[in-house]
């Protein structure tokens, strides 16, 4: 599923489901239930970390297959499984609007743009008016399914940017709701957000809720400016005021569930595995990194900073191992992106039969293999041109608990601002500063790497899943009473 609205104040057991062939009762026409390990992870986990907040949930996005053909029965036995089993709705939309709005509309002109990277190649086609057209209509869907479960005193929380149009739609259909919107990417200048050509349908459809969330102050000032300017609305430091009342705009650190990570990190199997890699890299360094194979995430930035450390600083070169695990993305992303060129120079030259200083994973690893490398780790390295909160970070950090090694961050990611100077921060162009921090992560006294470590320990609790969405929540409720009293 892609992420959706949840209805009331809860989110299904699991974070996407699909469907495939087998035997159901409910219908003749047959089809089964999986779940699936993919969509917004971190909002999912986030939400379970805060279920004592909770009295039900309902969980609302598209299945991710093609329901072209299907009958009304298959469809209403598909609903009724999933709300039944799974505390979840789909949203039926046909190929074309599925296409339409999220491989153009939401992947080839709002990721791109919203991260820097403006949508001019040939094959990206989001400006196209069809583009747009498909993406309403789909937050149409989406609207008609809320209202239809819709009960007085629900909270609906639509999240991320591809639903960025819907909060105005719910609200001309129910102007009385507790409505929710929180944008889980980076929020551009408005320099950058001003030469899109759907700016205004964009702002107008985030402010129909009653509050909008954003992960940094960056962002959330972002969001005000380009408000005022394009809409001509009155801002503040708590919002903007619209003719219907005021919309609160807000910064909300998401985080993850320490408890949770901790727990799996403590499992004997990853305790096993801390082993067997301390032993299999003994007498090296090891440098680990974990990304999406996207060109916004800065691979192949990473790359070529480690290739210039080599360069720099030969004593190191037959004696550290950078283990880059890169998750798969859409292909377009990928084509761009094109690291192995550098992967595989650095192992020419650097390498030799006993030495490879790239191990390069084009795919993830179970959990508990990731958990135990984030463990083992002198240091990792994250280098995205531009990024959100990037938990990964987080989870590195709780990993680290009896190293304390040292992380190397973009400056350009949402949770290095929050790390109050706890990270050793670079700028993912500066091929030389990535290099140089690389270094300095490596020779690094056991004194410094404590009191670094101690600073991004105390953020990652502090800045929690539970109290992300505890105050989330929180300001919808004062924001809906307030705008109500007047």
């Amino acid at each position: 599923m892609t992420p959706g609205p949840q209805i009331g104040t809860q989110l299904p057991k699991e974070p996407q489901t699909t469907l495939t062939d087998a035997v159901a009762a409910e219908t003749d026409d047959p089809f089964t239930v999986e779940h699936l390990n993919v969509g917004n992870i971190g909002l999912f986990n986030a939400v379970n970390a805060s279920l004592d907040l909770f009295a039900e949930r309902v969980w609302i996005g598209e299945l991710g297959i093609t329901t072209e053909g299907w009958s009304e029965e298959r469809k209403t036995a598909v609903s009724n499984r999933l709300l039944d089993e799974f505390e979840t709705l789909p949203v039926f939309v046909s190929d074309t609007e599925f296409e339409g709005h999220y491989s153009r509309f939401s992947k080839q002109l709002i990721w791109p743009a919203f991260h820097y990277i403006m949508p001019e190649m040939p094959q990206w086609h989001g400006w196209e008016k069809s583009a747009y057209e498909a993406a309403l209509a789909t937050c149409e869907r989406f609207a008609d399914r809320i209202v239809d479960i819709y009960r007085d005193g629900d909270i609906i929380w639509v999240n991320d940017y591809h639903l960025m149009l819907l909060p105005k739609l719910i609200r001309e259909r129910l102007p009385g709701a507790k409505i929710g919107f929180f944008l889980h990417i980076p929020f551009p200048s408005s320099e950058i957000f001003r030469c899109l050509h759907v700016r205004k349908e964009l702002l107008e459809g985030m402010l129909g809720a009653d509050v909008v969330g954003l992960q940094t102050f960056s962002y959330k000032r972002h969001l005000i400016q380009t408000a005022k300017r394009v809409l001509g609305v009155t801002g503040s430091p708590s919002g903007l005021t619209l003719d219907r009342g005021h919309v609160v705009v807000g910064q909300y650190a998401m985080g993850l569930d320490p408890v949770g990570v901790e727990g799996k990190w403590s499992n004997a199997t990853v305790g096993e595995l801390i082993e067997f890699l301390n032993e299999k890299y003994s007498g090296k360094y090891l440098l680990v990194g974990r990304d999406k194979l996207d060109h916004v995430k800065g691979v192949r930035q990473k790359l070529l900073g480690y290739e210039c450390f080599l360069e720099a600083n030969p004593e190191f070169a037959g004696k550290t191992v950078l283990t880059q695990i890169a998750l798969t993305t859409a292909e377009h992303n990928e084509l761009q992106v094109q690291v192995m060129d550098v992967v595989n120079r650095i192992n020419s030259k650097f390498g030799n039969i006993e030495h490879q200083p790239v191990v390069f994973f084009h795919k993830d690893i179970p959990y508990s293999q990731y958990l135990a490398l984030l463990s083992a780790a002198d240091a990792m390295v994250i280098t995205s041109l531009r990024d959100g909160m990037n938990l990964t970070s987080h989870e590195y950090v709780i990993c680290q608990r009896e190293k304390k090694s040292p992380l190397v961050l973009s400056e350009f990611v949402g949770t290095y601002g929050s790390f109050n100077g706890g990270a050793l921060g670079v700028n993912p162009m500066d091929t030389r500063a990535i290099a140089q921090a690389i270094k300095d992560a490596l020779v690094m006294s056991d004194e410094e790497k404590l009191a670094r470590w101690n600073l991004l320990h105390r953020q990652v609790l502090t800045n929690s899943a539970s109290s992300f969405v505890s105050s989330f929540i929180s300001d919808i409720e004062s924001a809906h009473a307030e705008a109500e009293r007047h």
